[in-house]
Formats: structure tokens, C-alpha cells, sequence
């Protein structure tokens, strides 16, 4: 299975508007998640960013990706990256559900 990473920016909204929830709840529908998987934690991913793993092309997903940023009403950009490793720092661990 391939890991992606996917950038949308979303060219004339704020960063921190609705937009992005909508855009967000979009993305999700097509299978994109805001949380990274790290061999320690698990990582949010900042604003605009999504990732995404599976058997699909650069070119499916952008098309995927297009889709949900158009649903937003929104003039968007896009940037898709199949990646192979990777390395944060900083970034907010999501944090796990307290056991009952």
C-alpha cells in the first residue's frame, strides 16, 4: 500500500474559517485523514494537510482531492506526494481516548 501526503490550499479563505471544516468534512468522505501515524504517536496534521494511504495514483487523488475542495465554493490549489518516510517535530500528538 502507498502513503500519501496532500496539500489544498484554499486560495481565497482564511485559515482558519469554516472553509476548512468544510473542506475537511469533504476530504474525510473521500477517505482523506488530518492525523499522521508515527511509529511512537500518532500526529494532528496542520491545517490543509491530509494523508492518505491505499492502492490509488498521484493523479486519482488529486482528482479526489479536487472534488472535496470544489465542494467547498472555493478557489483551490493542490499539491499530491507519494511519500516513504517522514519526520516530525513539534507537531500535537493525539491524544488517546481515556480507558473506561
Amino acid at each position: 500500500m502507498a502513503k500519501f501526503m496532500i496539500r489544498v490550499i484554499l486560495h481565497d479563505a482564511e485559515m482558519t474559517t469554516t472553509a476548512y471544516d468544510s473542506l475537511n468534512a469533504a476530504m474525510a468522505q473521500q477517505g482523506f485523514g488530518r492525523e499522521l501515524p508515527g511509529k511512537k504517536a500518532i500526529y494532528h496534521l496542520p491545517t490543509g494537510e491530509y494523508w492518505y494511504q491505499g492502492d490509488a495514483s498521484t493523479g486519482d487523488l488529486r482528482t479526489m482531492a479536487a472534488a472535496a475542495a470544489h465542494a467547498t465554493g472555493h478557489d483551490f490549489g493542490i499539491v499530491v506526494v507519494r511519500v516513504d518516510g517522514w519526520s516530525v517535530m513539534r507537531l500535537k500528538k493525539v491524544e488517546a481516548a481515556p480507558r473506561a
